[in-house]
């Protein structure tokens, strides 16, 4: 038999939520058949790294939605096999989606507040945190965290807090999806020249060449969407 594949730890947003999108995903990138038994609600709790109440609810969940079969002193048992058409794994791409178009939105609004506003140190850090970005792409890899770092300098350069703890937030979202649904580096290692631009667009105080180059990461974060359930099925 060959080695399972482990389940991915996941934010503490929306746990139960959370939980049962970990555990489907895990049923199907292992090929649980009906009738395999799960890990326990204690396994499950230490590798979500949630507590075991959170686990509960969402093995009820996934009970509720004919998905598994749960048993009194036995454990957690597959009734349905999952597969890329199901209707939970539909849900959790158009969730994604949903906030993916928020995170855009709100951005967008940042970046022509920031054309306006960044001040030339703000522009040399964040040109700064884009060369090491392109640095690690050149060697085909990718860090989200100093992604997140290059949308907080780019947000603080916009000058609203409000909208930079907005945007942040949703970006810890839809990074907690990513965790549940694979590896996308290799997608988004293709969006770094496209920082870059936006930092040459600050330079050059040119709007629409900033928002052209955030509407290009746009497109490959919509790749990555349509390519996670081609992911799950290889």
């Amino acid at each position: 038999m060959s080695t399972m594949q482990p389940i991915q730890p996941i934010a503490k947003d929306l746990l139960h939520e959370k939980v049962s999108d970990a555990i489907i995903s895990y049923i199907y990138r292992n090929g649980l058949k009906i009738g395999d038994k799960l890990p326990g609600e204690r396994q499950l709790a230490q590798e979500l790294m949630v507590g075991r109440n959170s686990v509960r609810l969402g093995l009820c969940q996934l009970e509720e939605a004919g998905i598994i079969d749960r048993m009194v002193g036995k454990g957690a048992f597959v009734k349905r096999e999952v597969n890329a058409d199901s209707i939970q794994l539909k849900l959790m791409r158009v969730n994604y989606q949903d906030l993916l178009e928020i995170k855009i939105s709100v951005e967008r609004l940042a970046i022509q507040r920031a054309v306006e506003r960044a001040s030339d140190q703000q522009i040399a850090h964040l040109k700064d945190i884009a060369q090491r970005l392109c640095d690690m792409a050149d060697e085909g890899m990718f860090s989200v965290q100093l992604d997140r770092e290059f949308h907080i300098a780019l947000l603080e350069c916009g000058g609203s807090s409000t909208l930079t703890q907005l945007v942040l937030s949703l970006i810890d979202s839809l990074n907690s999806f990513t965790k549940i649904l694979g590896n996308v580096a290799g997608i988004w290692v293709k969006t770094i020249p496209f920082h870059m631009d936006i930092v040459k667009a600050l330079e050059q105080r040119q709007v629409s060449y900033a928002v052209a180059a955030h509407e290009y990461i746009y497109r490959y974060d919509l790749e990555v969407l349509n390519d996670l359930a081609e992911k799950e099925i290889q």
